[in-house]
């Protein structure tokens, strides 16, 4: 009777994974639609918003924030010396997009033209074609270009529009990386290095006000 019993216990155990997961695949068709349609709503403050909805307020929230605390610190330490009218556009330069879109989708809501591109070819190739040109340039340290490794690309990539007289502010951005040393960054001729959104924001704004800012005189 225990043998019994301890079978019906393995089989029931082993039914509830299979039937949930003939569940999901049921039920897939319907969560791949609510997904491509954005139409899966949330009670928030007495009113039913979409989960897009939500995500653009969300975005511009921290984004003005970002703007705020940007304009309302002290210049930082190195950069009393750049200010500038307005940040209109910033080349990113970011092997995995991914990792830094919503601090780009941030500075794109502050109403600065934000071009990405993910080698350090991409970047010159921008640099030489834009009209008008660039106000700063944001990049990564380590990345993969070519199905090749580099963990000092944006230094490379550093010293190379210095050496052809590129003056724009480059500010190294490495929130997954190991930041280089400050003497490396120096000598590469990088403006500032740093591994906090919120530090490079304010970055950015001592290199030029931003379009939308919204932080009261």
């Amino acid at each position: 009777m225990t043998d019994a019993s301890d079978l019906i216990d393995a089989l029931t155990a082993l039914a509830w994974p299979l039937i949930a997961g003939l569940a999901l695949w049921r039920l897939f068709p319907v969560v791949k639609e609510i997904a491509r349609s954005r139409g899966f709503t949330v009670k928030v403050g007495g009113a039913e918003l979409t989960v897009q909805e939500i995500s653009d307020e969300l975005l511009r929230t921290t984004a003005d924030l970002q703007g705020r605390l940007a304009a309302a610190g002290p210049p930082p330490a190195g950069l009393e010396s750049l200010p500038g009218p307005t940040l209109r556009r910033v080349l990113w330069v970011c092997g995995t997009p991914a990792d830094t879109a919503y601090e780009a989708a941030q500075l794109q809501s502050l109403g600065v033209d934000v071009t990405r591109t993910t080698t350090t070819r991409g970047a010159l190739a921008a640099l030489s074609t834009a009209t008008p040109p660039f106000d700063a340039l944001v990049t990564d340290l380590t990345r993969t270009e070519d199905g090749t490794l580099h963990p000092t690309a944006g230094l490379d990539l550093t010293r190379t529009l210095r050496a052809r007289g590129h003056t724009l502010p480059v500010f190294l951005y490495t929130p997954d990386q190991q930041p280089p040393t400050p003497a490396e960054s120096h000598q590469a001729g990088a403006t500032a290095t740093t591994t906090r959104p919120t530090t490079l924001f304010a970055h950015l704004h001592q290199t030029g006000a931003f379009p939308y800012d919204s932080t009261p005189a």
